[in-house]
C-alpha cells in the first residue's frame, strides 16, 4: 500500500469512527430518554465500546488516528447535512442509519489491514439491523394491527406459573413460535410491575411478538407496550380507549356470545373466549366447553383467542371446532421443554 493510500485509510478510519460512536449515543439516549429502554441502552452504549475496540484493536491506535485527522482539509465539511427530525423517535432512526453507513465504512476499510476487526465490525452491524427492526416495531408505527392478523399462539405471562425468571421463560416461547405475548400480574406493586413490562417489551421487541399489558393502560403507555387487555370486571373498554388512543391495540375477554358481540361493537381489536376447558384461574368465568367456539367464531369478525385451560392434549380439540388461534398460560410456562411444547401447540392448530 502506498503512502497516500494509507494516509486515506486511516482519515477514513477515523472520520468514520467518530461518525458510528456518535450517532450510536443519539440512539442510546433515545432508548434511554424516549422509549425508556434500558436494554435497549445498555445494548448502543456496549456497541460503542465494540466499535472503538475492533478498530483500535492495539491500544493507542486511536491516538495514532489523530495525527492523520485534517479538520480544515476535509472537503466533506461543506456538503448541507439533512434537515432536523420532526421528533425523538425520527432523530434516532436517522441516526441508526447514520451509524449503519459509519460501520460498514469502517469494515471495508478494515479489511485491508485487519481481517479479524472487519469481521467484528461485521457483527456489530449485523446487531443494529436487528436492534433497528426491535425498535421499529414500537407504536405507534409498528403495525400492530397488521401483525395481530397473522398472530395464532398468545402467551398469557404470569410469575407463578413459572419455574425459572419470567423473561426467560417468554425470550425462549417467543423465539419457538409465540406471536402475542401479556404480562398477567395483578398483584405486582406498581415498581415492580413497570419493571418487568420494560424488560418484557424489550424481550418481544427483539423477537418482533406483540407486547400486552393487562388492565393497566398506564404501564402499557409507559413501557411502549403494543395492547392492553381488560376483563368484563376491569377499566371499562370507552375509558380505555380514551387513555391510551387510537393506536394501542385493546383485547377483551370474554364469556359469552352476547359479550363477544358487544366487545366487537365497543370497538375491540381482538376477544379472548372462554373458558374451554378447566382451568386455575380465579376470574376465567364460567366454563364454557369448547363447543362455544362454534357460536362464536362466526359471530364475530375480529380475531379471536379461545382460552382457558388449552395444552398440547386438547389442542385439536379446539381446532375441530374451528379455533385458530389460542391464549395459553401453564401449559408452556410450566413445560419441562417450553420449545417442543410451543411447536407441538402450533402444529396442533393446523
Amino acid at each position: 500500500m502506498s503512502n497516500k493510500d494509507r494516509a486515506s485509510i486511516l482519515r477514513i478510519l477515523d472520520a468514520n469512527l467518530n461518525r458510528a460512536a456518535e450517532a450510536l449515543r443519539v440512539v442510546e439516549e433515545a432508548c434511554r430518554f424516549h422509549w425508556n429502554l434500558p436494554g435497549f441502552a445498555a445494548e448502543l452504549k456496549q456497541m460503542r465500546h465494540r466499535v472503538l475496540a475492533a478498530v483500535c484493536e492495539e491500544g493507542g491506535r486511536r491516538e495514532d488516528l489523530f495525527a492523520w485527522r485534517d479538520i480544515e482539509g476535509d472537503v466533506g465539511r461543506a456538503t448541507p447535512s439533512p434537515s432536523g427530525s420532526d421528533d425523538a423517535a425520527a432523530m434516532a432512526f436517522r441516526n441508526l442509519e447514520r451509524a449503519k453507513e459509519a460501520v460498514r465504512t469502517l469494515e471495508e476499510a478494515s479489511r485491508i489491514e485487519s481481517p479479524r476487526a472487519a469481521a467484528e465490525l461485521q457483527e456489530i452491524r449485523y446487531h443494529l439491523y436487528a436492534l433497528e427492526k426491535g425498535l421499529a416495531l414500537l407504536p405507534p408505527g409498528g403495525g400492530a394491527r397488521q401483525r395481530l392478523e397473522g398472530a395464532r399462539l398468545y402467551l398469557l405471562a404470569t410469575q407463578a406459573l413459572s419455574p425459572r425468571p419470567l423473561e426467560e421463560a417468554v425470550e425462549e416461547a417467543v423465539r419457538a413460535g409465540v406471536d402475542m405475548v401479556q404480562l398477567r400480574e395483578k398483584d405486582l406493586p406498581d415498581r415492580e410491575l413497570l419493571r418487568l413490562s420494560r424488560v418484557l417489551r424489550e424481550v418481544t421487541a427483539r423477537q418482533g411478538a406483540l407486547f400486552i399489558v393487562n388492565n393497566r393502560p398506564d404501564i402499557a403507555l409507559l413501557v411502549h407496550a403494543d395492547g392492553v387487555h381488560v376483563g368484563e370486571e376491569d377499566l371499562p373498554f370507552g375509558e380505555v380507549r380514551s387513555v391510551v388512543g387510537g393506536a394501542v391495540l385493546i383485547g377483551v375477554s370474554t364469556h359469552s356470545l352476547a359479550q363477544a358481540r358487544a366487545a366487537e361493537r365497543q370497538g375491540a381489536d381482538y376477544i379472548g373466549v372462554g373458558p374451554l376447558f378447566p382451568t386455575r384461574t380465579k376470574d376465567a368465568g364460567p366454563l364454557l366447553g369448547p363447543e362455544a367456539l362454534e357460536k362464536v367464531l362466526p359471530q364475530v369478525k375480529i380475531p379471536a383467542f379461545a382460552i382457558g385451560g388449552i395444552n398440547t392434549e386438547n389442542v385439536s380439540v379446539v381446532a375441530e371446532k374451528g379455533g385458530r388461534r389460542i391464549a395459553v398460560s401453564s401449559a408452556i410456562l410450566g413445560a419441562s421443554d417450553v420449545t417442543a411444547t410451543v411447536r407441538s401447540l402450533v402444529e396442533g392448530l393446523s
